[in-house]
């Protein structure tokens, strides 16, 4: 009884042994994953008040981070509002009432978008990143397909014609939130493309209602948030209510949704704080900035922040801890700001390989060799290319070398006899039909004719070439003689109408009259009857 205890204490204990180790193992491979992700580098880019677009790198080399620049355009005449990114597409919005479109890929603009006709306030890509959308002090609110950057959508009067504050859309792509000056938070239907409804936010908030810039969504979608001065008001889509309600000793000027559960907020005086939505407890507080925090994003593990003296700062987050890692100061008042997968810089890549095609064609013209050049690279070569070399070495027992050869060629020019050009030898040369020559030459005639009488088929080839180079012109008068004396060609007679002595009898004549006759026989019988 005691043994079989033991055997099953054994046996528990080496299960959990085993699950601990394979719980272990699981966490490892995470770690690793999330490692493997951020060593792909990524870009922070940044929108400002003197109308300049940067953008800085983000390099993980053995956990240790470097932000170096990599961009800056002046693309805007105002300053610049709003900055979204999706897959390689980026857009820059401003006061200038037009929205500058980036390819991340070629490292270009691609176009601008000029439908608005005052400020633009926020524009942000649908999750799959097929439409952009913008709202404006206009009042009206468009959707531009991405790729041919075509105007699908415009609500004109979205908010009554008063001004659109900020736009949110939903992880789906299906629904989107603005909010504008009336006071009033509205849901649109982006599959119908019309509003679904309607929530009057002046008796909740007062005047506050007016000018809401902030609404974010949860990642799973199931709840938002709106951000008052001190308040953020979060709602459940469900009960489409307030669910929580959070105060705060200072301004509340932007929100991150970290988790569905957790929140960064960044403060009026410098401050980051996160914030458990479960419990509404404040997990972590730290003065980040000297200023005002102007926008917060994240991107796995890491969270980037902005102030308006132009700091920006990368920071790694836990639920209960934010060690800073990088910082960096642009130089300028940042108004907005995105995080953007980094590309493949293409149009390096295409200088690149056309660096290397230009290589290559040198050194195929190195290797052309013009066609009087001999080159034996081998001694094998000489011999399979002169076959009479070779017997003659076999003979002698000696190999002769390429200077003997071109020596002994030399040799030979000078023995043959030279042979002095005749008038009639220039004229043979200078005659390019072969019928001449054989003329000219009478014996190669008689060899070609004799050649040509054993053969039965050419006989009469023979006697038309002749009859047409070898003949004399009286013949040829006579055959034009000829034709001028040959007969006309007789025209049939024709036989008269009328009966000629000799002329056989018309039987079809009298055949017809015969008929005529009785015929009228019957009509004079038919009349009789009727009288």
């Amino acid at each position: 009884m005691l043994y079989r205890l033991y055997l099953l204490w054994n046996f528990i204990r080496t299960r959990a042994r085993a699950r601990s180790t394979n719980a272990i193992r699981i966490k490892r491979r995470k770690k690793m994953h999330v490692d493997a992700k951020l060593s792909n580098p990524f870009e922070i880019v940044v929108g400002t008040y003197e109308q300049y677009l940067l953008g800085y790198k983000v390099h993980n080399i053995v956990n240790e981070y470097t932000i170096e620049k990599s961009f800056a355009t002046h693309n805007h005449i105002a300053s610049i509002r709003s900055v979204a990114s999706s897959k390689y597409h980026l857009a820059s919005a401003g006061a200038d009432e037009t929205i500058c479109l980036y390819d991340m890929r070629f490292r270009r603009e691609s176009g601008k978008l000029v439908h608005h006709k005052d400020t633009i306030n926020c524009i942000a890509f649908t999750p799959e990143g097929s439409h952009l959308f913008s709202c404006s002090n206009d009042g009206s609110i468009s959707a531009v397909r991405c790729g041919n950057w075509q105007l699908e959508k415009v609500w004109p009067t979205a908010h009554k014609g008063s001004a659109v504050n900020t736009l949110a859309i939903h992880p789906t792509g299906k629904l989107a939130l603005s909010t504008g000056q009336d006071g009033v938070l509205r849901t649109w239907n982006l599959i119908k493309g019309r509003q679904a409804y309607a929530i009057n936010l002046i008796p909740k908030l007062k005047s506050n209602a007016k000018w809401i810039t902030v609404i974010k969504w949860s990642p799973s979608g199931e709840r938002y948030l709106l951000a008052a001065d001190g308040n953020i008001y979060v709602y459940s889509v469900e009960t489409a209510g307030i669910e929580k309600e959070l105060t705060f000793d200072s301004n509340v000027v932007c929100v991150e949704f970290l988790k569905d559960n957790l929140i960064a907020v960044g403060f009026e005086n410098g401050d980051i704080k996160f914030c458990n939505l479960k419990t509404s407890l404040h997990t972590i507080n730290t003065k980040a900035h000297s200023m005002r925090v102007k926008c917060l994003a994240h991107m796995n593990d890491l969270l980037v922040s902005a102030s308006s003296s132009g700091e920006i700062k990368l920071w790694r987050y836990n639920k209960h801890s934010l060690d800073m890692l990088q910082i960096v100061n642009c130089g300028a008042r940042i108004t907005c700001l995105s995080v953007v997968q980094a590309y493949k810089n293409l149009v390096q890549q295409t200088e690149v390989k056309s660096e290397e095609e230009e290589e290559v064609k040198k050194k195929k013209k190195k290797q052309l060799r013009l066609k009087q050049e001999v080159i034996i690279e081998n001694e094998e070569d000489l011999e399979i290319a002169n076959p009479k070399e070779k017997a003659r070495e076999a003979k002698h027992g000696k190999k002769r070398s390429i200077e003997d050869i071109e020596d002994n060629v030399q040799h030979l020019k000078k023995k043959a006899p030279k042979v002095k050009e005749t008038v009639v030898s220039r004229k043979k040369r200078d005659r390019p039909s072969q019928m001449e020559d054989v003329i000219d030459k009478p014996k190669k005639k008689k060899k070609l004719l004799k050649a040509n009488e054993t053969s039965p088929f050419n006989k009469k080839r023979k006697e038309r070439s002749i009859a047409s180079h070898i003949t004399s012109p009286a013949k040829k008068i006579k055959k034009s003689n000829k034709i001028e004396e040959l007969p006309r060609r007789k025209h049939k007679v024709k036989l008269p109408m009328t009966d000629v002595e000799g002329s056989p009898p018309r039987k079809m004549k009298k055949n017809v009259n015969a008929v005529k006759e009785v015929v009228s026989k019957k009509k004079k019988k038919k009349i009789n009857r009727l009288n």
